[in-house]
C-alpha cells in the first residue's frame, strides 16, 4: 500500500506529498545523529529525520519513474537528491506553519484524528479503524501504530493551520465568470421573443416611460397573453432572435440562460434601454446550465485559490525566519 493514510485527503493543501515527519523524527531516535540538515528558527532538521521520511514518501519513486525500469545506481543517487531536496523544503515548510499553530493556538484533539482515521479506513476500502491499522503495522513505513497516530496528527495539524492563515475566497462573479471561459466557443444559444424598450430622450421621464412599457409586457406575458400579439401592439417589428453566450452583458446572459423555457425575463436594463424576453427554446449541446455546474466550478476555483495563498503563507513565513540548509 502507498504510504498507507497519507493525509491525501488534503492534496489541495499541497502537503499530501510528504508526511510531517514527526514518527520519522521518533524512528531515528535510535540512530546515529549524523548530520543537520536544516536549521529552522530555533529548530534543526536531521539527515537521519530526512531519509526516513523519503523512504516512507513515493518522492523517491516518483523521482526515480524518470529512468525506467532499471536505474543506474547514478541515476538511483541523482533520485534520492532529489527526493531528499523536496522532502526537506517540506519539512522546513511544515516546521514554520506547527510554529505558527503554536502562535495561533491552533491545537488537533484525539477525536479529530479519530475522525479522520475513519474516513481515511473507508475511502481505502477498509471497514474499521482496526483492520487500518493492521495494513499500516504491515506496510513497515512506521516504527509503530502510536508513530502513525502522531504523524497523522502532525498532518492534520498543518492543514488546519493553513487553511486558518491562507488568505482564499472565491466570489459568485469569479464562479460566473470561469463558467463563461468554459462555455466561451461552445455553441449555446438560446431562442427569444425579444422586445427591446428604448427612452425616446435620454431624460428620467422618458426612461420611467420605456421602463412601464416593459413592466407591462412583461406582465402581460407572464399572464399568458400572446406575445406575438403584444409585439403588434406595441410596434415590435423583429421580435424572434437567437443568442448565443458572450453577445450580451454577463447579467443579461446569466439571466435569460438560467431561465426556463416558456420563461418570461424582465425587464432588464440595458444600456439603450428596457429589455424583456421570452425564452423559446435552449440549445446548449453538452454543456451543463451554470446552475449545475456552478459548484463543481467553485470548488475548483477554491483550490486554485487556496494552493495560490499556500504558496504565498511559505514564502511569507520563510522571509521572517532565519532558514540555514546544509544539505
Amino acid at each position: 500500500m502507498r504510504r498507507v493514510a497519507r493525509v491525501a485527503a488534503l492534496v489541495v493543501a499541497g502537503f499530501a506529498s510528504v508526511a510531517v515527519g514527526s514518527g520519522a523524527a521518533r524512528a531515528a531516535e535510535g540512530l546515529v545523529l549524523d548530520k543537520i540538515v536544516a536549521v529552522v528558527g530555533d529548530e534543526i532538521i536531521l539527515l537521519s529525520q530526512l531519509d526516513t521520511l523519503v523512504a516512507s514518501s513515493p518522492l523517491l519513486q516518483e523521482a526515480l519513474q524518470k529512468y525506467g525500469r532499471n536505474p543506474t545506481q547514478q541515476q538511483v543517487e541523482m533520485a534520492t537528491r532529489e527526493a531528499r531536496t523536496q522532502a526537506l523544503d517540506e519539512l522546513i515548510d511544515q516546521q514554520l506553519i506547527k510554529k505558527e499553530a503554536q502562535r495561533f493556538q491552533i491545537s488537533i484533539t484525539d477525536a479529530d484524528v479519530d475522525r479522520y482515521l475513519q474516513q481515511i479506513a473507508q475511502e481505502n476500502g477498509f471497514s474499521n479503524i482496526k483492520q487500518l491499522r493492521e495494513a499500516v503495522e504491515q506496510s513497515g513505513q512506521y516504527g509503530n501504530w502510536s508513530d502513525y497516530l502522531q504523524d497523522t496528527k502532525d498532518q492534520l495539524l498543518v492543514y488546519q493551520t493553513t487553511r486558518a492563515l491562507a488568505n482564499t475566497s472565491v466570489t459568485d462573479a469569479q464562479i460566473r465568470e470561469q463558467y463563461r471561459k468554459m462555455v466561451r466557443g461552445v455553441d449555446i444559444k438560446a431562442d427569444l421573443l425579444r422586445f427591446v424598450f428604448t427612452p425616446e430622450e435620454q431624460t428620467a421621464k422618458s426612461r420611467d416611460a420605456a421602463y412601464a412599457k416593459a413592466q407591462a409586457v412583461a406582465r402581460r406575458m407572464r399572464s399568458g397573453e400572446d406575445p406575438m400579439a403584444l409585439a403588434q401592439e406595441f410596434q415590435i417589428k423583429e421580435p424572434k432572435a437567437t443568442l448565443s453566450r458572450g453577445e450580451v452583458a454577463p447579467a443579461i446572459e446569466d439571466a435569460i440562460f438560467a431561465a426556463r423555457v416558456g420563461e418570461t425575463v424582465g425587464p432588464l436594463e440595458t444600456g439603450q434601454g428596457y429589455l424583456v424576453v421570452k425564452v423559446v427554446r435552449h440549445e446548449t449541446g453538452n454543456v451543463l446550465p451554470f446552475d449545475q455546474a456552478k459548484e463543481r466550478i467553485r470548488m475548483q476555483l477554491e483550490q486554485e485559490s487556496f494552493a495560490r495563498a499556500v504558496k504565498d503563507l511559505r514564502s511569507s513565513l520563510r522571509a521572517k525566519t532565519h532558514i540555514d540548509q546544509r544539505l
